[in-house]
């Protein structure tokens, strides 16, 4: 297979995990309700979450590829594709690998030891959450520059630069303005909106290597 063909199903998989993930995420609350079956899901999903972190960087720099021989900035879009990748790994981390097992013990513990166990359990979801803003502020912002690249060098569709620009340009007023609430709703909705230009930008890809 031609690499453009390649990271063009790359992003299109990469963007179908991501959807997966959300729409199977369990919340804190289902965990805690059923800390072995739920635990096991979330575990799931954030291996799936984990498992679309390399696939879609290589559909990054293979769009990167498309873009940067008419400049730079569609390198610069991969770098903060990188930053929010390494967010990705330690949000998916910290929140299906580190919390389901945290609650069951939570779940086993009276007196000053759940208190404790209930401390570190908040702050576990505390570092999920600033890695998930990270994650959300440095991917629109990537995805703003490829997009921006795509209307100035016209190498890809034009209208998938607008929707790109459209989708980078909200989602960091909403994260910015501190309306976006990143529970499995909120956060949610921003890759949904990220996976239908990720799936738009691999479309296109493959239709460029035929």
């Amino acid at each position: 297979m031609r690499r453009e063909a390649l990271g063009g199903a790359a992003l299109i998989a990469g963007a179908i995990l991501g959807i997966v993930t959300m729409a199977l995420h369990p919340t804190g609350g289902d965990v805690m309700r059923d800390a072995r079956g739920q635990g096991a899901l979330a575990l799931a999903v954030h291996a799936l979450a984990l498992t679309a972190v390399p696939v879609t960087s290589y559909g990054a720099l293979v769009l990167t590829r498309r873009l940067a021989p008419a400049g730079g900035v569609a390198e610069l879009a991969l770098a903060f594709y990188a930053m929010s990748a390494v967010a990705t790994l330690m949000a998916a981390t910290a929140s299906g690998l580190l919390a389901p097992g945290l609650i069951a013990r939570l779940l086993t513990l009276d007196g000053d030891a759940r208190v404790v166990a209930g401390e570190v359990l908040h702050y576990n979801s505390s570092v999920n959450r600033a890695f998930a803003r990270v994650l959300v502020a440095a991917s629109s912002v990537a995805i703003g520059l490829w997009s921006a690249e795509i209307l100035r060098t016209g190498r890809m569709r034009r209208g998938t630069g607008i929707f790109g620009c459209v989708v980078a340009v909200l989602t960091l007023a909403v994260l910015l303005s501190g309306h976006l609430r990143l529970d499995v709703h909120g956060f949610g909705a921003v890759v949904l909106a990220q996976a239908a230009w990720l799936v738009a930008v691999g479309v296109e890809l493959r239709k460029g290597d035929e």
